[in-house]
């Protein structure tokens, strides 16, 4: 969490009780979670924390480059603080998420790099299919 809170005191802002409790709930979860299933944890943890300051919050960490957002496909983004790139195998059966970063990755990054001058930041990339348990249950 000391890399999150550099940032924030780098741009100016105040590790509020509502911003811990984000920070937390995000690290320790290890799942992509939604805006209300964040908040419902944050709850916990600080009481007085609104919805809206809960939505506003995870805006700054985004901009701050803190956590990153996706859409499953379940009409609503789901948050997870930013580790390194990786890629998303989203399961339309059952909904599970599995991450990976592939050895082409870097394969890319390094083709971008020296090809196309392109120093790469940031990506996201998300596969939609069939897990091997639904698969076998023939939900595809």
């Amino acid at each position: 969490m000391k890399s999150e809170l550099k940032k924030l005191k780098e741009a100016g802002f105040k590790l509020t009780p509502q911003r811990r409790a984000i920070l937390e709930v995000l690290r320790s979860s290890g799942i992509h979670m939604s805006v209300d299933e964040i908040h419902e944890k944050v709850k916990k943890k600080c009481p007085q924390a609104g919805l809206a300051t809960t939505y506003r919050t995870l805006d700054l960490f985004r901009g701050l480059g803190l956590v990153t957002n996706i859409n499953l496909g379940e009409g609503h983004k789901h948050y997870e603080l930013r580790r390194k790139n990786h890629y998303h195998l989203v399961c339309l059966g059952c909904g599970n998420v599995t991450e990976f970063r592939p050895s082409i990755s870097n394969e890319i990054e390094r083709e971008l790099s020296g090809d196309c001058g392109f120093k790469v930041i940031d990506y996201h990339v998300e596969f939609y299919g069939y897990c091997s348990k639904c698969l076998e249950k023939g939900e595809n």
